[in-house]
């Protein structure tokens, strides 16, 4: 089984918004393995690290991430992120393992599916997660945990990409 993510920060710019916008997205490679991806509640990072939780559990283990994104997580996204749960099959030959610790979507290695998904083309699942700042991920008392955050698909999401009907 191999759950991908890919981390990056959308310039505000381009969206039209007057600050920028933090990614963390997760897909699989396969339909049957979308059910192993699990509906994260927060995130908590540690330095250019960070773990997604689901309510005190961690999920997934540590991933990276740029020093561009802590920043925007922190100062301009008023300490959150937009976590993205791609619902179709991402390409397996393409490693998304990586974020460039000084540049954003920007970056250089950046997955020719991206721009699928930006353009809404894939199916997906998005919320807007708190993110944490401390030393310890094993100190429940830092971890921003949002116990009436939903844990199941399609509740777990603010927006439904497409929608459904």
């Amino acid at each position: 089984m191999s759950i991908h993510y890919l981390t990056f920060v959308m310039p505000g710019a381009v969206m039209g918004l007057p600050h920028d916008t933090p990614f963390f997205v997760l897909g699989a490679e396969s339909a049957e393995e979308f059910g192993a991806i699990p509906a994260v509640t927060s995130l908590h990072r540690i330095g250019n690290h960070v773990m997604p939780f689901s309510h005190a559990s961690m999920v997934l283990g540590e991933t990276r991430v740029s020093d561009v994104w802590a920043t925007t997580s922190t100062e301009q996204y008023d300490g959150r992120a937009k976590v993205v749960i791609v619902r179709d099959p991402v390409p397996q030959e393409v490693s998304t393992e990586y974020a460039d610790l000084t540049e954003g979507v920007l970056g250089p290695d950046l997955p020719p599916w991206l721009g699928l998904m930006l353009a809404q083309e894939l199916r997906s699942y998005t919320r807007d997660v708190p993110v944490t700042v401390g030393r310890d991920a094993q100190d429940v008392m830092s971890i921003g945990i949002d116990p009436s955050a939903p844990t199941t698909f399609p509740a777990w999401a603010h927006q439904i990409i497409p929608p459904e009907s």
